[in-house]
């Protein structure tokens, strides 16, 4: 087999390959090919121009790439495709690591720790390799599979604990699990985290399984569940690696969210997204063009959207009724009234460059001027219900749909406006702010500016919160301190009025209404600490990464904050 694998500069080297196997009847290997996908639209083209009287019958052109929209259909179509996809599932997953650990890796170690410590991190991988199909929920920056934990992160840890236990045999000490969860979940798996609350996700599994309770025969990864160490067992019947692949058969094939300290919405959330991916997909093949149905024509349909969005449209914001408003406001001193000031500005850019391509459209439409890239763009997105790209980039608005994006615009230009026209409001819409992080630290520099006789500093200054019990309707005035916010979303549980705290997700509703939060700032120094309260991310959008991350909150919890880290706990500023 001729191999070579693709990247810059490689395309010489393949050409020659392949012209050698042709002649001589070699198989060829073109390995990573979606690092050269220009070179393989000239494979495509080559083979379609090959005579087939010059080539011999035992050359085999083999090609392997990942997945990437931007491969040659046509090559796709004509080829015979092979996948290879991790196995799905728990049990599978054991099933496929047991396969690789045989007896010999099973008797390494003379201690008796080493089986228990050696399924549990089995476990773990297994587990935290299938909880990345939650997506967001599951993981922030990981979720989708964007990256993957494979075999070689298990094999490096399995390598180390050998190793560990081996010294601490000869020193006569004990198993030191602190090391062993910082090497596992910190170094060799961590060491390809970015993100700190999946990190941290990581942490609370290696702390509940991979710790001296592993040892205990009373050791179950999930309460009331067939998960446990069969090692620990005390009628396990030896240390052949044949009975632990027997009891990883007897293990369901379903997977309970449970076992990822997941709540049972969480597969609910699995099969909608497959689901909208599928009806995605089909939005995107179908014809755009109109047919003899009857109704109303592409075109035509896109010119009432656009006449209904133009009657729709807020008026635009002048500068010297802004400047005004602001004066009468305490004028540009104040730090949420500069925030006030660069929002109006950022919507009155977005309404301008809405309003500029629906009068474009129209006249592309009528065939007044030119049908541009971009305008065309828009009238697909818009035939689709869906959102110009132009919108999304000037807004940076994530929507699912046409409507919400739209809608979204009214409401921030309504409390925009209500906010320069009628005062401070009493509650503040946080998902109505282009720059929700900017808002907040506004809003701390404000209470900084409050103790000034105390010298409080700014970089010591965070955010301390507490949930009330009153819904936006139900608030009459604003604080003395801080400001009031609304219009959050809680994703993995809902809040208990009654109780103040954090309680589990009704089943069926994916995301909860969080109350009226009030936000205000405090010392480092003189902030409340206790294991009652949970760090909880705010994205503002569900999908989590850093470029939709906008704070962190303290909500308070009877149960362990553990418990609500598995859950995949965040709060949300949208749920689409």
């Amino acid at each position: 087999v001729l191999s070579i694998s693709m990247g810059q500069g490689q395309e010489p080297a393949a050409r020659k390959l392949l012209a050698t196997g042709v002649a001589t009847g070699d198989w060829v290997l073109l390995q990573n090919c979606h690092l050269g996908l220009k070179f393989m639209t000239e494979v495509e083209q080559w083979l379609l121009a090959m005579n087939k009287d010059e080539v011999q019958p035992t050359f085999r052109l083999w090609i392997s790439a990942e997945p990437h929209p931007g491969f040659p259909i046509n090559l796709l179509q004509m080829a015979i495709k092979l996948t290879n996809e991790a196995p799905a599932g728990v049990k599978a997953g054991l099933r496929a690591t047991f396969a690789w650990v045989n007896q010999d890796l099973l008797d390494s170690v003379s201690q008796p720790q080493w089986r228990s410590m050696l399924f549990a991190l089995a476990f773990m991988h297994t587990i935290v390799q299938e909880r990345r199909k939650f997506g967001p929920l599951g993981f922030s920056v990981l979720g989708g599979g964007n990256l993957e934990f494979n075999h070689s992160d298990l094999s490096a840890c399995v390598t180390y604990m050998q190793n560990h236990l081996g010294a601490m045999e000869t020193k006569r000490r004990p198993i030191d699990w602190i090391t062993v969860n910082y090497m596992v979940c910190d170094v060799q798996y961590g060491g390809k985290i970015t993100d700190d609350y999946d990190r941290r996700l990581f942490q609370t599994y290696g702390k509940a399984w991979l710790s001296i309770n592993c040892l205990d025969p009373d050791f179950e990864f999930i309460k009331g569940g067939p998960y446990h160490v069969p090692a620990n067992k005390p009628n396990w019947p030896g240390t052949d690696i044949d009975q632990y692949r027997k009891y990883i058969e007897t293990l369901p094939l379903v997977d309970d969210p449970e076992i990822f300290g997941l709540h049972s919405n969480a597969d609910l959330v699995f099969r909608a997204n497959q689901t909208k991916q599928v009806l995605n997909t089909i939005l995107d093949i179908q014809p755009k063009d109109g047919g003899g149905g009857g109704g109303l024509s592409p075109t035509a349909i896109v010119l009432n959207m656009t006449n209904d969005l133009q009657s729709k449209m807020p008026p635009d914001y002048k500068r010297d009724d802004v400047l005004a408003g602001i004066k009468a406001l305490g004028g540009m001193g104040k730090p949420l009234n500069i925030c006030l000031k660069q929002e109006i500005d950022r919507l009155q850019k977005v309404l301008s460059v809405v309003r500029t391509m629906l009068a474009n459209l129209k006249l592309a439409i009528a065939g007044t001027i030119v049908m541009s890239q971009d305008l065309a763009d828009a009238s697909d997105a818009m035939f689709m219900a869906r959102v110009p790209p132009a919108w999304a980039k000037v807004s940076a608005l994530i929507a699912p749909n046409m409507g919400v994006w739209f809608g979204n615009i009214l409401k921030r230009a309504e409390q925009l406006t209500g906010w320069l026209k009628n005062n401070r409001p009493y509650c503040f819409w946080l998902t109505g702010f282009f720059n929700a992080a900017g808002f907040l630290t506004a809003n701390r520099q404000e209470v900084c500016r409050k103790h000034a006789k105390e010298q409080w500093a700014l970089d010591d200054v965070v955010n301390l919160t507490e949930v009330l019990r009153q819904e936006k309707d139900e608030v009459r005035k604003g604080p003395d301190e801080g400001i009031y916010i609304y219009g959050l979303f809680l994703d993995g549980a809902r809040w208990d009025k009654t109780k103040d705290v954090l309680i589990d997700s009704e089943p069926k509703v994916i995301f909860a209404q969080l109350p009226v939060m009030w936000v205000t700032g405090t010392n480092t120094e003189k902030k409340e600490k206790g294991i009652n309260f949970v760090d909880t991310p705010l994205y503002n959008a569900p999908k989590r990464h850093a470029f939709n991350f906008i704070a962190s909150f303290d909500l308070r919890c009877a149960e362990p904050p553990s418990k609500w880290i598995l859950r995949g706990l965040a709060l949300l500023m949208t749920q689409e």
